[in-house]
């Protein structure tokens, strides 16, 4: 009887299920093999004669039992762990398990050994350069199809162009010394043509200019990413291995590294404080350059307001001013507008003085016989590129009225710098500079900079050194010395008593040379004669092995200047352009004396050690400047763009936050430090929609209009807080004015961008007492560890020792038991938040501080309310401690928690 179709179908299928998998099981590679023949040696040669031999015994069973473990061993390697596998975690990339070249080259070979036994497909990647990815592949393709086909077009014109056009000549002239191409040539230009170019021309002169910078030209293949942005030297380092800005959003005109792509936060902190370094490409940072006499260039610094917080002492001919305008030291600051100091700041700046040798100190000696004529200085304007363009328009124009004249040049895509931090920082710079040997061959002296900075290499802590210095020398390429190699261990006494010493005399302040780095040949000449990677490799191998290859006359020398600051405790190198990348290879890849290498950070990493050291990192924590304030709006956006997207189910519902005293709604905009709401009050009943949000807020307007205050400074703020008679804002400005200020919790809790900031209640004395109540005594604390490791009561002088013995075991397994006499949050008695009439501020950055152990966070406070409260507070004798303390609530919660704040 012929079977059913339907049931006739089923062991076919499951024949044929079987077959596919048996191919599949066979083509695919054992993931077991099995062991190889273990050697052993019969019983009948360790135990001859029925004998029973130690010796023999042990040496038979020590030859089977290595066998063993080197099987043990060749079998883990082999099938337990993969070629990818075996490259280092941060080298690893997501399509390296099946990709043999995204592997290193010593893996290659056994990684396509691999993919072939496990009939795994090889195929090129069409990332980076090649076609591209999704649904517009083909255009790319198209693209780059159109793009070779112009090049060869364009090469093929250029080289018909570029033939000789050979003629025949007559015996007449055959004799003559005449070239007949030369004289063909003429003809074809006509005599004013033929003239101009038998003329010999010198060099042009370079000509400062009020125009913005242009960035360099890139290569044609990489041309059309940086339309509309810019790439740092170091960026094709960065995007292999950061996290970078969205291509369509660049920052500042830059593809910035944001974060690298490994976990980064714990591994920042302790590389910058315990052992290690972190390295940044500061190469973003704008260099402004001014040249003329030092009456002029004096007169516009002062116009933007330097020095005007120290009373004038900058400027006067002794101490830290006369050191700043030799060239010896830079100054770090604040600018400000033309006459807006103290309210008006623009950003934080490194002003640097070129070295006046004793050449030029002559020529403006009066004694002197040398010629009078004004010496003309030059000074370099590091700034934040956020508030460049703000400063560049201040200077032009205060140049155009300085009399006599001064030039003012953008340096932005000429100069670039590197920052490193850590305690191995020193270390790594010493290995990765190098300074060029003297050039009568002989040492350099012992109190040259050159000579200093081989002393330095000791140095954990750069805020040591003396405030501000400068070393400025040449150095070599650092390709020659590649790779770097470790620090060579010596006694330890003789170098830290050397580097004490150095330190305390500094003896570089006696050897005044003009660096060469303010010298734009010779930042041209270090740029241009930069060898190949070939050339650098033939040196290398014709060297000795273990030697590093001879330098030579024509060696590039790499003019550079370095500072330490004691603001953020690191090194920054001042450098050309184009000489970044030799030098950041060396930093990357020195092996510290502390084990590993140095870190890169990105823009996270600097926030991070800048919140970690309770200082404000502009501009997202200074919005009272211009800058600060567009940070403000975008970060708005980006949060807002979060919370909308969530359901309405997941997200916060900011019109249903309880405040406690029938108080419902948040004070403003959750997602945002709403200054403007915290200026204008509480909007009218009238003014609100459905909501319970302002018509302004709901309506949400495209373009928010600023608001109308300003950045007071921290030594006027720290100057009114400290007045004896109590000093109010109206004696400076009639416009509202922020502070920065560094919040510290006294509880439990970490602060958060957006948390709300109050005040201790102004207008409710028993609230006020009770959030007093709250705050942490040392006899509270000492109380409590008191408490905790008090031996029990029955413990007597008397009793026997095993019995003391169990006694103290049973107490230290018996948990302590601590009574919570303070109310907690989720207590019905803990006080509720103060008014919103009591609201001085909102945090800008806040997290949990690994270096304080406790949540910190980086604030800016309204300076009015903050002075009205401590006049209150100073009027009616209360603790200094209450003055300072504040209420810190997040955003979308109900209750606060107690913190203190200070001037940073």
């Amino acid at each position: 009887m012929p079977d059913e179709p339907g049931k006739g179908s089923k062991p076919d299928q499951k024949n044929k299920r079987k077959s596919s998998e048996m191919a599949s099981t066979q083509n695919k590679r054992p993931r077991t093999w099995a062991p190889p023949s273990i050697v052993s040696i019969p019983t009948s040669k360790a135990f001859p004669n029925d004998e029973v031999n130690v010796a023999r015994f042990v040496k038979a069973r020590e030859v089977e039992i290595r066998a063993l473990e080197e099987g043990i061993r060749s079998a883990k390697k082999s099938q337990m762990r993969r070629a990818f596998q075996d490259v280092p975690r941060d080298m690893r990339r997501r399509t390296a398990s099946h990709n043999p070249r995204r592997v290193p080259q010593r893996l290659r070979s056994r990684m396509g050994k691999e993919l072939k036994d496990d009939n795994t497909p090889i195929t090129r990647g069409k990332s980076g350069s090649g076609v591209g990815k999704g649904a517009t592949a083909w255009l790319r393709k198209e693209g780059i199809k159109k793009a070779k086909a112009k090049a060869k077009a364009k090469k093929k014109k250029k080289k018909d162009d570029d033939e000789v056009v050979v003629t025949k000549v007559d015996a007449k002239t055959e004799g003559m010394d005449v070239d007949v191409e030369i004289e063909k040539e003429k003809k074809d230009l006509g005599p004013k043509e033929a003239l101009l170019k038998s003329l010999q021309t010198r060099k042009p002169k370079i000509k400062r200019s009020t125009i913005l910078a242009t960035p360099p030209k890139p290569p044609a293949q990489f041309r059309k990413r940086q339309l509309h942005k810019s790439w740092l030297p170091t960026h094709l380092f960065h995007t292999k291995r950061a996290h970078m800005t969205p291509p369509m959003e660049p920052l500042w005109r830059f593809a910035l590294p944001l974060t690298p792509t490994e976990k980064s936060y714990r591994p920042t902190h302790r590389a910058s404080t315990l052992r290690g370094a972190v390295a940044w490409d500061m190469s973003y940072i704008a260099t402004i350059g001014l040249e003329g006499v030092e009456k002029s260039i004096s007169g516009l610094l002062k116009a933007i307001g330097i020095g005007a917080d120290h009373d004038g002492e900058l400027w006067k001919d002794r101490g830290f001013g006369e050191s700043w305008r030799a060239g010896l030291r830079c100054w770090e600051g604040f600018v400000f507008e033309r006459e807006g100091w103290p309210l008006k700041p623009i950003a934080p700046v490194v002003v640097i003085w070129d070295s006046a040798g004793k050449s030029d100190l002559e020529a403006t000696n009066p004694a002197s016989k040398v010629s009078k004529t004004p010496l003309k200085r030059r000074v370099f304007i590091r700034i934040h590129p956020a508030g460049f363009l703000q400063l560049w328009h201040e200077v032009i124009r205060l140049a155009k009225v300085q009399k006599p004249y001064l030039s003012v040049e953008d340096l932005r895509f000429e100069m670039a710098s590197i920052e490193i931090s850590g305690p191995g920082a020193t270390e790594t710079l010493h290995t990765a500079l190098w300074p060029t040997p003297a050039s009568d061959g002989d040492e350099h002296s012992p109190n040259s900079p050159q000579a200093i900075w081989k002393i330095l290499v000791s140095c954990i802590n750069p805020g040591s050194l003396p405030k501000n210095v400068l070393l400025a020398f040449n150095i070599s390429d650092p390709r020659l010395h590649h790779p770097p190699r470790p620090r060579e261990a010596a006694e330890p006494a003789a170098p830290l008593a050397l580097l004490t010493q150095v330190m305390s005399a500094w003896p570089v302040d006696k050897t005044l040379t003009q660096p060469a780095i303010f010298d734009r040949n010779a930042r041209l000449a270090a740029q241009r004669c930069l060898p190949s990677q070939q050339s650098i490799n033939r040196r290398k191998g014709a060297a000795k092995p273990g030697q590093y290859p001879e330098p030579r006359s024509t060696d590039p020398q790499i003019p550079v200047l370095l500072y330490p600051s004691r603001i953020s405790g690191s090194w920054t190198v001042f450098l050309p352009w184009k000489c970044v990348m030799p030098v950041w290879t060396a930093i990357m890849y020195h092996p510290l004396s502390t084990g590993g290498t140095p870190r890169f950070g990105g823009l996270k990493q600097i926030r991070q050690i800048a919140f970690e050291n309770s200082r404000p990192w502009y501009p997202g924590d200074y919005p009272g400047t211009a800058a600060g304030w567009d940070w403000e709006l975008q970060e708005r956006a980006v949060r807002e763009k979060e919370w909308s997207k969530r359901p309405k189910g997941k997200r916060v519902a900011w019109e249903s936050v309880d405040l406690g005293n029938d108080r419902k709604g948040e004070i403003g905009r959750g997602w945002a430090c709403d200054w403007e709401r915290l200026l204008a009050g509480p909007p009218s009943e009238h003014d609100k929609d459905e909501t319970g949000l302002p018509e302004s807020e709901a309506s949400k307007p495209t373009k928010p209009v600023s608001p109308s205050f300003q950045h007071l400074s921290s030594p006027i703020v720290s100057e009114l807080l400290s007045s004896s008679p109590p000093c109010s804002l109206r004696d400076i400005t009639t416009s509202p004015a922020l502070f920065t200020a560094g919040i510290k919790l006294l509880t439990r809790g970490v602060p958060v961008p957006c948390a709300r900031i109050y005040r201790l209640p102004t207008n409710n004395a028993e609230l006020r007492t009770k959030w007093l109540s709250l705050v942490p005594t040392s006899s509270v604390l000492s109380k409590s560890k008191n408490k905790a490791n008090r031996p029990p009561q029955a413990l007597l002088n008397d009793i026997p020792l095993h019995l003391h013995r169990r006694a103290l075991a049973a107490g230290l397994l018996e948990p302590v038991i601590i009574n919570k006499e303070t109310p907690q949050p989720e207590d019905k008695d803990y006080p509720v938040v103060p008014d919103e009439s009591d609201l001085i501020g909102f945090v800008t950055t806040g997290n949990f501080n690994l270096r304080e152990g406790r949540g910190t966070a980086v604030a800016n406070l309204i300076a009015d309310r903050v002075l009205t409260a401590n006049a209150r507070d100073t009027s009616s004798n209360s603790k200094v401690q209450e003055r300072f303390t504040c209420i810190v609530r997040e955003a979308g919660q109900g209750f606060g928690r107690l913190a203190r704040w200070e001037v940073v």
